[in-house]
């Protein structure tokens, strides 16, 4: 796995000076929200951050689940995306690797890199377990590091090779082309997302680039995560200055943090009620089916405070306070890239803009002077 992962999103000599700003979104449709006007919205603000300057655009990939997230098909999303936009990289996160052929991932990941000239980012991880992902596609997820690797394996060397075949203990393929390939050579960025130590391990171990949601990981333990993420790179024998840490950061700007907080208190906390709603519902649903639900422990964010969701979660305030905490974010962790998520749960989506707007004039451009 090693020697396949090379080239192409690796970081240069030394840590990459200017950090990358870019945006995440799962899009929310809360009740009585048209699914279609959703999508629209989403579009425009994928058009806006292109003419801004952002450097990127991740979308989630989460099944079943309407009011937690629109995206269970995110390619012909991020297709209509490539071709609404000039300069935005686009990036699944995650591709849940798991409950697909990665054959069919390969295909559909390059054909965005050829429709983007080249703007495609790749990341595997696996996805919200209490979406039911994994029981309605009839997957094991107690395999699912496992088969993430081999999976992933499949999918570079579907990429850099002209015929396929290869005997692995969940994949067994023949002698296969796969087309297209990818634009970008040998092959695009790859990354992982975890809110786990272990997925943090097999990050550090692949030599892959790994994404942080400080949404749901408190910053004592992101601050580890982060330590555990770049020794064991070098443990592991890999560069660390050619790797990428990048942190998934709820965010909302306004003229003052009480405008901010204000604006982005009932949307973001919809979105934490959602989350633990579906989190409770898939225990009870489990415990109904007479399955062992003991493992399922509660999560740390159901019945989060607002205020906890501001001291430890997410930055909802002035352009000067905003760029302060993200310059003491990057600094105690290393994070080479922001993955903003202004849109989160239901806030309107001319707030949304204005954020953006707010953030591209008055944020980014000093923070990348100090990154």
């Amino acid at each position: 796995m090693k020697a396949l992962i090379r080239g192409a999103g690796e970081m240069p000599e030394t840590r990459r000076e200017v950090l990358k700003l870019s945006l995440f979104t799962e899009v929310q449709c809360p009740p009585g929200a048209s699914p279609s006007r959703r999508l629209e919205e989403f579009l425009e603000q994928a058009e806006r951050a292109d003419a801004l300057g952002f450097h990127g655009l991740w979308i989630a990939e989460i099944h079943f689940q309407r009011e937690f997230s629109l995206f269970s098909a995110p390619y012909p999303v991020l297709g209509a995306v490539s071709q609404r936009t000039r300069r935005l990289r686009l990036g699944v996160a995650v591709n849940i690797l798991p409950v697909h052929h990665p054959l069919e991932l390969a295909e559909q990941a390059a054909m965005l890199d050829l429709l983007s000239q080249g703007r495609m980012e790749f990341a595997i991880g696996k996805g919200h377990v209490h979406t039911r992902v994994y029981d309605g596609f009839g997957v094991d997820q107690e395999g699912g590091r496992a088969m993430m690797e081999e999976g992933l394996q499949v999918i570079l060397t579907a990429w850099t090779h002209g015929v396929v075949k290869f005997e692995g203990k969940f994949y067994h393929i023949p002698e296969v082309v796969v087309t297209p390939k990818p634009l970008q050579k040998p092959h695009p960025p790859i990354y992982t997302a975890t809110s786990a130590a272990d997925g943090v391990e097999f990050a550090a171990r692949l030599g892959l680039n790994l994404l942080l949601p400080i949404h749901t990981i408190p910053r004592d333990q992101l601050r580890a995560y982060a330590d555990a993420y770049w020794n064991g790179l070098r443990s592991h024998g890999h560069d660390a200055s050619r790797r990428e840490l990048g942190l998934l950061v709820p965010t909302h700007l306004a003229e003052t943090a009480e405008q901010a907080r204000s604006q982005a208190r009932d949307g973001i906390m919809d979105y934490y009620r959602v989350i633990s709603q579906t989190g409770a519902d898939y225990r009870d649903w489990v415990a109904r089916r007479g399955l062992d639900a003991t493992k399922l422990r509660r999560p740390p964010w159901e019945g989060i405070s607002f205020e906890q969701v501001c001291g430890q979660h997410a930055i909802l305030s002035d352009p000067d306070t905003a760029l302060a905490d993200f310059q003491h974010l990057t600094a105690e962790t290393g994070a080479t890239q922001l993955l903003c998520w202004m849109n989160i749960g239901s806030i309107p989506h001319d707030a949304v803009l204005r954020s953006m707007e707010r953030f591209a004039r008055e944020v980014m451009p000093r923070l990348a002077q100090h990154s």
